[in-house]
């Protein structure tokens, strides 16, 4: 290679290095950020091949010349928390990068590698989406993505009622959520890898949903449920939302003093513990599509179980026997249930807004119910009176008729508070 030419790709590969440093998987963390530039220069700088454990242990970690490294395994345990980090990176923030880098396990001297095309995701067969309703559903994800984008756009450039247009308790509810001195984050699902857990049947933390653990974890995850893995993980690292999210939002823009409060719409994936702790929150979908419920679920009783026949959620009230809630009757006629929580937040400095249901028509009546002064009202009076006259924290299941119209067809079968 010209001298010239070598030259460039060393810069190039430094630059690289720079955008990985200061991305939010290595940034938080200094010595994730020396351990990476260290290597990093190692190879491109000393044009080195091989780097051992104790050299790392030595300049990086401070530790004596010739430190036992079978007793003292700091090298092992960042070099690993790297690769990991690194993954995330290019799956996502850098998944632009035309370069990747990667450290191999073995030896610690990073690898640069060309990033090959995508290819277009095999077709998986028939006997492995079985039922059929899974089909389907992956290319609703998609078309879903449309709908997601224009509907953020409306969100942010649409104008709301003034707040004093409101009826008064759908003001005083509505005013609890959107504040004028606190930040509200409407939090939309991630339809991709609610489906996936759906597919595999293997739940997913939310631990390792935020640190992006579970994505080391897919190709096993695919051939355990007989997966094409390329095919499931493009389905994982798409941004989707889903259909009752999307409409949740459109109908939102409807409702709240949204233009006059500070609202940010956050896909899930770019959600953290410190939003859901400083701000009011509202999150949309079940706790599979949305794992960011899950830190709330102690303290209700309904439970969303998953209906392989169906392809449908159904909510499950866990304090009463396990009593089911499944939707019943034909087609579009067919009720469905939606569930509204409100909860005080991680910090319990603000309030957050959980809403899930049956499926994008009951969302939708679950969102034209909290919209009309007579339904929300009722709700009112089914709760502990306060002094103020503010919600408490409850829990609420609704039932819809088919073919809801209008905010009288959804009924309330539970109303109560939540525990703690």
């Amino acid at each position: 290679m010209p001298q010239g030419d070598a030259k460039k790709t060393i810069d190039a590969r430094k630059a690289l290095i720079g955008r990985v440093a200061s991305s939010r998987y290595v940034n938080r963390s200094a010595r994730l950020r020396t351990l990476l530039v260290y290597l990093s220069t190692r190879v491109l700088e000393d044009d080195t091949a091989q780097i051992h454990e104790q050299e790392v242990g030595h300049q990086v970690f401070g530790r004596p010349t010739g430190y036992d490294t079978a007793a003292d395994n700091i090298v092992r345990v960042h070099a690993s928390t790297l690769r990991k980090r690194l993954e995330q990176y290019f799956a996502f923030e850098g998944a632009h990068e035309a370069i990747v880098l990667e450290i191999p396990k073995g030896n610690y001297a990073p690898v640069f590698r060309e990033r090959p095309e995508p290819e277009a995701p095999a077709p998986l067969p028939p006997r492995e989406l079985n039922p059929a309703w899974q089909d389907w559903r992956i290319w609703l994800l998609a078309a879903t993505a449309c709908l997601f984008a224009s509907s953020t756009a409306y969100l942010l450039l649409g104008g709301s009622p003034p707040a004093s247009s409101l009826p008064p308790t759908v003001r005083l509810f509505w005013g609890q959520v959107f504040q004028f001195s606190r930040s509200t984050d409407i939090v939309l699902d991630d339809a991709g890898v609610g489906l996936y857990q759906e597919l595999t049947g293997r739940p997913l933390a939310l631990s390792n949903y935020f640190d992006r653990a579970y994505l080391s974890s897919l190709p096993e995850w695919a051939a355990g449920a007989k997966l094409d893995s390329q095919a499931a993980s493009s389905l994982v690292l798409r941004r989707q939302s889903s259909f009752a999210g999307a409409n949740f939002l459109w109908k939102l823009t409807h409702i709240g003093d949204i233009g006059q409060r500070p609202t940010l719409l956050r896909f899930a994936r770019d959600y953290s513990f410190r939003e859901l702790k400083a701000n009011n929150s509202i999150l949309l979908g079940n706790s599979r599509s949305n794992p960011w419920m899950e830190p709330f679920e102690a303290r209700l009783g309904l439970r969303w179980n998953f209906d392989t026949a169906t392809g449908n959620y159904f909510p499950v009230d866990s304090w009463n026997a396990g009593k089911k809630y499944q939707p019943t009757g034909p087609g579009d006629a067919r009720e469905g249930y939606c569930a509204i929580s409100l909860l005080p937040n991680l910090g319990q400095t603000g309030n957050v807004l959980m809403i899930t249901g049956t499926g994008g028509s009951a969302v939708s009546a679950g969102a034209d119910f909290l919209a009309d002064e007579a339904s929300v009202a009722s709700l009112r009076r089914s709760l502990p009176a306060k002094e103020n006259r503010l919600f408490p924290p409850f829990e609420a299941l609704l039932r819809v008729k088919g073919r809801s119209a209008l905010p009288r067809d959804a009924t309330i079968v539970i109303c109560r508070s939540p525990r703690g």
